[in-house]
């Protein structure tokens, strides 16, 4: 033993205020823990508390119905080319399915919820996901949203002074050199404030693009549902025009996409719908492990290609055939 090392008997017991605490088990500790449990919201309880796998899974699941309806939504809005009774028919049918057992609507009510359900589970698990990655990378939304804020502001207080009377750039953000590569121009080392332009060699490709823009392609989305149902299912003005009138789907349509805008603003939303689901469909196949192999990779690609171009395409002719006459 070594002689600098006291005995146990020598040792000096600890004092007191050392000592650890005990662990109370009366009945009066319980409540201050409930309270710190329950101090958290329901967020936090609820959708904070999943895991990232069963947040991908939810969105994968939520997504692949809101497709699976997007694709059956589309083949019936197409029959407006067969005319206005066989599309008025269609939209009666939608109503009275499940006739004479059930009332009228209520299939159609059921699909409105489910609808609505799926839509609510992928944007919580989207918003928590986005949350997530935000801290893991040491950014806030208060912070982002300063940091867009700011963004945006010094773009409206450097464009009026980019160009003179002339048409030629003038100011500090006139001052360019010309880069070594690909004839692709930056801002001198002077102009710090000059806008940049990303090289050629380093653009983004637009699988890329549409990665990076499923957040903002979302939110289209989520205007142009809202538009619609206030444009053609309730009525509601401005969103739809004088002339709505209630079982005449058909009339309805037309009356709406022969306004250019509307038009427009469809045939845009349709255009981030097919983005969004073909990255979506993608994604959800890896998620899910569906593509397990490189052959596999291929082939969900060109499936979720081959679903965004037909839903695309089918929903954006119908506006170009409103406004161009062969539908009216």
């Amino acid at each position: 033993m070594n002689p600098a090392t006291p005995s146990s008997r020598e040792r000096p017991t600890p004092s007191a205020a050392a000592r650890p605490a005990r662990t109370s088990t009366s009945p009066a500790a319980e409540p201050a823990e409930d309270d710190a449990a329950d101090s958290r919201t329901v967020w936090q309880r609820t959708v904070g508390a999943a895991s990232n796998p069963d947040l991908k899974l939810a969105m994968a699941a939520s997504g692949a119905a809101l497709s699976l309806f997007t694709v059956g939504h589309m083949a019936g809005n197409i029959q407006v080319y067969l005319g206005r009774e066989r599309f008025n028919g269609y939209a009666r049918m939608l109503r009275t399915a499940g006739a004479p057992v059930l009332p009228r609507n209520t299939v159609l009510w059921v699909a409105r919820v489910g609808l609505l359900a799926s839509a609510g589970v992928h944007v919580v698990a989207g918003t928590e996901l986005t949350v997530r990655s935000m801290r893991a990378e040491g950014r806030t939304i208060s912070g982002t949203l300063r940091q867009v804020t700011r963004g945006l502001a010094a773009l409206a207080e450097r464009a009026p002074s980019l160009r003179g009377p002339g048409g030629a750039a003038q100011g500090r953000s006139a001052e360019y050199r010309k880069a070594p590569f690909d004839g692709a121009f930056l801002p001198g080392t002077l102009d710090a404030r000059g806008p940049r332009r990303r090289p050629r060699g380093r653009r983004r490709t637009l699988p890329q693009v549409v990665a990076r823009s499923m957040r903002s392609t979302g939110a289209v989305l989520g205007l142009f549902v809202t538009y619609h149902v206030l444009d053609l299912t309730t009525g509601t003005r401005p969103a739809a025009t004088r002339s709505f009138e209630h079982g005449d789907a058909y009339g309805n349509l037309v009356a709406s996409l022969s306004r250019p805008v509307t038009a427009a603003f469809y045939a845009a939303s349709m255009a981030a719908l097919a983005g969004h689901m073909v990255h979506g469909l993608r994604t959800a196949a890896l998620d899910t492990g569906l593509t397990g192999t490189a052959q596999r990779v291929h082939r969900v690609d060109a499936a979720a290609k081959a679903v965004g171009a037909v839903v695309a395409l089918g929903n954006v002719s119908i506006p170009v055939a409103v406004q161009i006459k062969v539908v009216r």
